[in-house]
């Protein structure tokens, strides 16, 4: 079980946090709020400091800064709830050589309260993906498993679960979306599989980015799957008849990672990753249900 945790963690943090501070960039994810997605990166984009940022973008406008972190090696974690935004803010304190949380809430036209102050983070808590249960207790994932925290407590294990759990996701009619090494699980609140895709990864793929062959992400909306495949460089969905299909397939130096459904259109976030000391670039697409793509945020 050690060894296992251990792999993963090595698995995890291979692409956030490589060798060479120049190639720093946050752990986070990307989540829809009505009529906008907001999404972790850094600012600036060329700051190997690794200032974390909250990004956002609605219709008509261009991406912009949401929220700020004013700590260097900082990263978001987000979390979204009808018109609410939760956020895991994480820094590091390099003279105690610990992780500090804290938790905000907020909405789109308001700016963020702290609804839990600054606590030690044993459990890099919502690297894995987790969501709030109230303004008291959230959920989240720490492979191999699922835990409960309530504020100002311990976490405890949220529900047995019979496979390693790499990343977990809230998504419609109160269900979670659980995502394993090599298979995804829809569950009820108790863990009960409800639906199940197994065989995700191809075995024969051939040099994958960083040697890593795994799905970096899922979400999960009407029946679909989407898939962020990190080994083949693509974006997949798999259909309620349980067809697998590319939508988008990138080639070096791009890496998907992050993906979210937003009504009936899909985004899909990369980045570009070259090792020659710079930062990694952002790239986000938006899928249109006639599967046109429409450039929503990159660089030069």
């Amino acid at each position: 079980m050690k060894t296992s945790i251990i792999n993963s963690t090595i698995l995890g943090m291979a692409f956030f946090f490589l060798a060479s501070s120049a190639f720093a960039h946050p752990t986070g994810n990307m989540v829809t709020i009505g009529d906008a997605v907001v999404w972790s990166y850094i600012n600036p984009l060329n700051d190997p400091n690794h200032y974390a940022c909250v990004m956002i973008y609605t219709r008509g406008s261009q991406p912009k800064v949401y929220l700020q972190s004013e700590y260097t090696a900082s990263d978001f974690m987000l979390y979204s709830k009808q018109n609410e935004l939760y956020i895991i803010e994480r820094r590091f304190l390099q003279a105690t050589n610990e992780f500090q949380v804290r938790v905000l809430k907020a909405t789109i036209d308001k700016q963020p309260t702290v609804i839990w102050d600054w606590f030690k983070d044993h459990y890099r808590i919502g690297e894995g993906g987790f969501f709030m249960r109230s303004d008291h207790e959230m959920v989240f994932a720490k492979y191999p498993d699922a835990y409960n925290l309530k504020k100002g407590e311990q976490p405890t294990t949220y529900f047995q679960f019979e496979h390693p759990i790499k990343r977990i996701r809230a998504v419609e009619h109160n269900q979670i979306l659980l995502l394993a090494d090599n298979a995804c699980y829809l569950v009820d609140q108790n863990g009960k599989i409800l639906k199940q895709w197994n065989d995700l990864i191809d075995q024969k793929v051939k040099h994958p980015p960083m040697n890593h062959n795994q799905v970096f992400d899922a979400d999960y909306s009407n029946g679909e799957l989407l898939l962020s495949y990190w080994g083949k460089r693509c974006f997949d969905v798999i259909d309620s008849n349980r067809k697998r299909y590319t939508i988008l397939q990138q080639s070096e130096p791009l890496v998907p990672h992050w993906v979210a459904f937003w009504n009936k259109e899909k985004l899909l976030f990369s980045s570009r990753l070259i090792f020659d000391g710079t930062t990694p670039q952002p790239h986000l697409t938006l899928l249109n249900p006639q599967n046109n793509q429409t450039l929503l945020w990159t660089t030069p």
